[in-house]
């Protein structure tokens, strides 16, 4: 139980750096990028035209390998930003219905009124709301995985929106690897992932840009990670422990840049001391496999399956992978029902 209120307080430890130029800080990872990379609607390798693509240049790759991380600049244009941005704001006003608790806050109980959010979480807005599929930021994600990733098959795993709300400093994303919230390796060796996270708002330190440790991620190693609060259902979010001797660097994004990041390296963000929204629109990627293992399990990253986010912070043992192994023969029966019933009806 101590460790657990100790856990309540692991935040964001803010650094002193104030301004661009200072250790620490960073308005963009690339200011003096010279290669060239960006936004084109020909494929390079064939001369053909195709469907746009965001061309990486190399030194986002090797920061994505190294550090974790890398951001895109320029990846939507205003054109492009407009009709997301009108469906985006029809989910945080619930004009758009989301049940259960895929509609929280991700940094307060599950039973938080919404009048009383301070980080708005819709999860899966793609499966509520179909237009939405195939947007424009989804090819253009795609293209980037493929680039990342081009020897195998990249997917789209989950979708997420997300809105620190104005002057909410306890809109805190703790200190956390992705890895924490998802199946172990155990169930899916193959952990690739790469996120993306839009900036439907400018981000700066005042109102809580992501903050990363660079390659803190790049030996694959998952560090212990506890509730926030004295259980999940007190408090969604989980936290690891980070020192002051651990280099922090803060990330800003302009509007229609991307930021994105591995599933290994450690990451966080502090409140939004503005007036502001904070409104972020994020698409995850994972190979095929992992993602069809996913749903296999039933793990869809919906909170409110059986086998949810919160599955996974007491870690894998004997109990959990009998249950999954067990439900994952079910499916595997029920499919074979059903094609041995459609085989006798034809």
């Amino acid at each position: 139980k101590n460790s657990r209120k100790k856990a309540a307080k692991i935040f964001l430890r803010t650094r002193a750096a104030t301004a661009p130029g200072i250790p620490g800080y960073s308005s963009r990872l690339f200011s003096n990028v010279t290669e060239s990379s960006g936004r084109t609607s020909t494929d390079a390798a064939t001369g053909g035209a195709t469907s746009p693509r965001y061309v990486l240049s190399g030194e986002q790759k090797k920061s994505f390998a190294e550090k974790g991380y890398a951001v895109l600049p320029k990846f939507l244009t205003e054109d492009e930003l407009a009709p997301i941005e009108s469906i985006y704001d029809r989910f945080m006003s619930r004009e758009i219905k989301v049940p259960g608790k895929d509609f929280c806050d991700m940094s307060k109980s599950f039973d938080t009124a919404f009048e009383d959010f301070s980080i708005v979480n819709c999860m899966l807005p793609r499966v509520y709301y179909p237009p939405l599929q195939g947007n424009i930021y989804e090819t253009l994600a795609a293209s980037v995985a493929k680039q990342l990733f081009p020897d195998t098959d990249m997917l789209l795993d989950y979708d997420q929106l997300l809105n620190k709300r104005p002057g909410k400093e306890d809109a805190v994303f703790a200190w956390h690897q992705d890895m924490a919230y998802w199946p172990p390796r155990d169930v899916t060796p193959d952990t690739r992932t790469v996120t993306f996270s839009l900036a439907l708002d400018a981000t700066t330190k005042a109102n809580g840009c992501l903050v990363f440790l660079p390659g803190s991620g790049r030996k694959g190693v998952l560090r212990p990670h506890v509730p926030i609060g004295s259980s999940r259902d007190d408090a969604h979010a989980i936290a690891v422990q980070v020192t002051d001797q651990e280099y922090q660097e803060y990330v800003q994004a302009e509007r229609g840049d991307v930021t994105i990041h591995d599933e290994w390296v450690v990451h966080g963000s502090h409140g939004n001391l503005t007036q502001g929204n904070r409104r972020t629109y994020v698409v995850a990627f994972r190979t095929r496999e992992t993602v069809e293992r996913e749903r296999a399990l039933g793990f869809t990253h919906s909170h409110n399956t059986e086998f949810n986010w919160d599955a996974w912070i007491d870690g894998w043992d004997d109990t959990k992978e009998a249950a999954l192994l067990a439900k994952m023969q079910q499916q595997q029966q029920q499919a074979s029902n059903n094609n041995n019933n459609a085989n006798n009806n034809n």
